[in-house]
């Protein structure tokens, strides 16, 4: 009943299914079941209703009717528990949960983040810290090469804090993944052996500077400035 929709559950949390039983307590043949929402007893109609369940044995399935069975006596019906406001708030978000379905994964189905390579051994951390706008180069000649050899290329990350040299790039397809990870493992760049593999969507590379750091690399940064500027004034005859 499960492939037609969400069914409802009681106060408890179980499953509104009953299976009706006899005098003695033996199973009668026949059930009822609660969906949530309409469009699954719909559904249950359509694909359940004769469906072959053992050999020479098909189920009959229909929506379910209710009626009074002798007179009506209004102080019989169960009094529903009003429920506050975190109650509401509670029974909200889980709904909210219910409905939040998403269909699981097929056997052998790949991984978004399997279209992220991370390279490492790319670079010495001191490289960019001697001239800083070698990390915009490393960025471009990186993407330019990716698109041309592999695909196309959604972005390219460079973790100049990272003492492993490490660089992602993120692309478009899978194939253009496979591509880049064949061309980039185990290959030199700079005299440097690199190590590419698929990202496993977890791991974290950003490192995070202390204050220290960050003081030393304004001053480095205001040094290099004041070096590029001095490069550029027209020297005196």
């Amino acid at each position: 009943m499960k492939k037609c929709g969400l069914i409802m559950k009681d106060d408890r949390g179980q499953l509104k299914i009953k299976l009706y039983t006899d005098e003695q307590g033996k199973p009668k043949g026949d059930g009822r079941c609660c969906y949530i929402k309409l469009e699954s007893v719909e559904l249950a109609l359509n694909i359940l209703d004769g469906y072959q369940l053992r050999e020479n044995h098909s189920i009959k399935v229909e929506r379910a009717k209710f009626s009074l069975k002798g007179e009506y006596n209004p102080s019989l019906k169960p009094k529903k528990k009003k429920m506050n406001k975190q109650q509401k708030e509670k029974q909200r978000k889980k709904m909210e949960k219910l409905f939040d379905w998403r269909p699981n994964k097929l056997p052998g189905e790949r991984q978004k983040c399997e279209k992220t390579v991370v390279i490492k051994n790319m670079f010495d951390v001191k490289t960019f810290e001697n001239d800083p706008r070698l990390i915009l180069e490393y960025k471009t000649d990186i993407r330019e090469e990716c698109e041309e050899k592999c695909g196309p290329v959604r972005k390219v990350e460079i973790y100049d804090h990272n003492p492993d040299g490490i660089a992602t790039v993120t692309f478009q397809e899978f194939d253009s993944a496979d591509k880049c990870v064949e061309l980039m493992n185990g290959r030199f760049f700079a005299g440097r052996k690199l190590d590419a593999q698929f990202w496993d969507g977890k791991t974290r590379y950003k490192i995070e500077e202390t204050d220290e750091e960050i003081q030393k690399r304004i001053k480095q940064w205001d040094e290099f400035l004041e070096q590029d500027n001095d490069d550029k004034q027209p020297k005196s005859q």
